[in-house]
C-alpha cells in the first residue's frame, strides 16, 4: 500500500464545483445546496434555506483561492505552504483537505 499522497493523487488538478463567497477576515463560505440531485430541484425551490453555509478559516480559504482549476494537487500544497510556512505539515495536510472537499462535492479533479 503506497503512503498518502502518492504520485497519482499529486498531478491531478482539483476545480470548484460550489460558489462561494467573501467570510470574515481572510475566510471563505461555502455554499453548498442541500439536495444535489437535479431530479429533486422542485424541493429546494421550497426550502426555505436549501443551501450549507460552510465558514473556511484562513488556511483552508487559501487552499480554496489555489483551486483555480489549472494547478495540480501538489501546485495547491505548494502555494499553501508559502503562506503558511510554520507547519511542515502543510503539504499533507492539504492533500488530505482537498480529498476531503471532493468527497462533499465542493471540488471535483478535472
Amino acid at each position: 500500500m503506497q503512503p498518502f499522497p502518492d504520485a497519482s493523487y499529486l498531478v491531478q488538478v482539483p476545480v470548484r464545483a460550489l460558489a462561494s463567497e467573501p467570510g470574515e477576515g481572510e475566510g471563505v463560505v461555502l455554499i453548498r445546496p442541500k439536495i444535489l440531485s437535479p431530479r429533486w430541484a422542485w424541493l429546494v425551490r421550497l426550502m426555505g434555506k436549501p443551501n450549507y453555509r460552510v465558514k473556511l478559516d484562513a488556511r483552508g480559504a487559501a487552499v480554496w483561492r489555489a483551486c483555480d482549476g489549472s494547478r495540480s494537487v501538489a501546485e495547491v500544497a505548494e502555494a499553501v505552504s508559502a503562506a503558511f510556512p510554520e507547519d511542515p505539515e502543510t503539504p499533507r495536510r492539504t492533500a488530505l483537505f482537498l480529498r476531503e472537499l471532493a468527497k462533499g462535492g465542493f471540488v471535483r479533479f478535472a
